[in-house]
């Protein structure tokens, strides 16, 4: 599977990480082979389907290895131990060298993982009916309670990793509808700003962006606008689009089922600025389905990104116009921050200095920034709150 995953034309920072992730994956297999009970046969395709689906829409790094682990049990928790008969064994080795060597071949796309799903799936149904009721006794589980162990945090672990993956990966859908690009066909981007009004950066920004003609979507955080409503204010007069972003913008109030920062939220649109906000940014894209639900019966869209130059973590501002114009396609939602968790006197001039250099970027490339409603087709506020 981390083969699989790897890019068409890797670095080779990646083929080590798919290769560590592979070695961790036999040595998660040796270890949990043969610790399954009867009534957890499945714990093995389900884990594997779930690694797969996983390496499919995670970003290489750290996870990469991790889901190699994930990969592993799910074959040791399918197969037995000792593995007899040995050409039964061999021929497992063979077909998994196999998977990868035709997937890599027939496409130049990571997607090409899906293949490899398939072929594993195969793989599994013909070793649970090896292992079945009927195997030699030599070949059945032992372990006692331990044998319930690998599969039980197998599961746990893929449970785990598939909702903290659908809760933070601003593109994927799983917890409910979110908008992270527009249509790739013409020449349109958004670029978006998170966590203001700031002090100094949000109106030096909005200057910089009339300079250049274009009109841009600013996500505000209520605490930042109680405390700074005249940026803002200022901000609507000029036509920039005003999105909502929570209202204390911390690191746990997603979790909370009731969401009560969406209504404090909204509050801070209507008492501060008389407007409605129709779309809201997740603070760090982090969503959960009871958010989703409350988003739909406010009417609101949430809005994610598919372009983020990591500018809240470098002062760097060649670096960050860098990454931005290395990612951006048409269509593209870009991420920057004219602030920081809503506090109107964080140091932000790196956007600043950044935006520039992004904006001519852009006009190079023959690409067009439009705000977020323009691009998606949305209403910019809504008729009520």
């Amino acid at each position: 599977m981390p083969i699989a995953a790897l890019h068409p034309s890797p670095s080779a920072e990646s083929v080590r990480r798919a290769l560590a992730a592979v070695l961790v994956a036999i040595a998660v297999a040796v270890v949990t082979a043969g610790h399954r009970p009867r009534g957890w046969r499945l714990a093995g395709p389900v884990t594997a389907a779930a690694a797969a689906v996983l390496y499919d829409v995670s970003a290489p790094g750290l996870i990469t290895v991790v889901l190699g682990g994930l990969a592993g049990a799910a074959a040791g928790v399918t197969s037995s131990r000792p593995w007899r008969p040995l050409p039964w064994f061999g021929a497992g080795a063979a077909m998994s060298v196999a998977i990868v060597v035709v997937v890599r071949a027939a496409s130049s796309e990571g997607p090409a993982l899906a293949v490899a799903v398939a072929l594993t799936a195969v793989a599994a149904a013909a070793g649970l009916v090896h292992t079945s009721d009927d195997a030699a006794p030599a070949s059945r589980p032992s372990g006692g309670r331990l044998a319930w162990l690998a599969p039980v945090i197998a599961l746990a672990l893929t449970a785990g990793l598939l909702a903290w993956t659908g809760a933070n990966d601003p593109q994927l859908t799983w917890f409910g509808p979110v908008v992270s690009r527009g249509p790739s066909t013409g020449n349109r981007v958004a670029i978006t700003f998170d966590d203001g009004p700031n002090d100094t950066a949000t109106l030096a920004v909005r200057d910089i962006l009339d300079r250049y003609g274009v009109k841009a979507t600013f996500f505000l955080v209520g605490k930042a606008l109680d405390a700074d409503p005249t940026t803002a204010r200022a901000l609507l007069a000029d036509g920039m689009l005003l999105g909502g972003h929570s209202y204390h913008h911390d690191y746990w109030r997603w979790l909370d089922p009731h969401y009560p920062e969406l209504q404090r939220t909204i509050d801070a649109f209507q008492r501060n600025l008389g407007v409605c906000p129709h779309l809201y940014r997740p603070p760090h894209g982090q969503r959960t389905p009871f958010m989703s639900l409350l988003l739909r019966n406010q009417d609101m869209v949430s809005v994610t990104w598919d372009v983020s130059a990591g500018d809240w973590a470098t002062d760097d501002a060649a670096l960050v116009a860098e990454r931005v114009l290395h990612d951006v396609q048409p269509g593209s939602i870009i991420l920057l921050h004219d602030g920081l968790d809503g506090n109107v006197g964080a140091d932000r001039s790196v956007i600043v200095r950044a935006l520039p250099m992004i904006l001519d970027g852009l006009r190079d490339r023959g690409l067009r920034p439009v705000r977020v409603d323009e691009l998606v087709g949305e209403e910019a506020y809504a008729d009520s709150c």
